[in-house]
């Protein structure tokens, strides 16, 4: 199983669950608010110096090529974003084990 965690702005959060829904992914969770430090970024720590929050979508997936082609269009968007601060960040790791699914 793949194990998916994606990170964007806040503002890039219903364009990525667009996405994950349409591809028809089944199993993932969304943390909406979440501070950060990035090196491709500013800070987002939700403070008056630092403003703002990102999001972060965890996916487990057992195809690992839809994982791939997830993959595939996360570049795509990354390519039209307006500047860096709308690009998504995403990693994937295999799961050695899993329980309750």
């Amino acid at each position: 199983m793949k194990l998916i965690y994606i990170t964007c702005n806040a503002s890039m959060l219903e364009p990525v669950t667009s996405l994950i829904d349409e591809m028809e992914f089944a199993d993932y969770q969304v943390i909406e608010k979440v501070t950060s430090k990035s090196r491709s970024s500013q800070p987002r720590q939700n403070t008056a110096i630092w403003p703002g929050y990102n999001s972060a979508v965890f996916i487990q997936e057992d195809d690992a090529g839809k994982a791939a082609a997830l993959f595939a269009e996360i570049d795509r968007l990354n390519a039209g974003a307006f500047n860096s601060n709308e690009q998504l960040s995403a990693f994937m790791w295999e799961a050695e084990k899993s329980a309750g699914r």
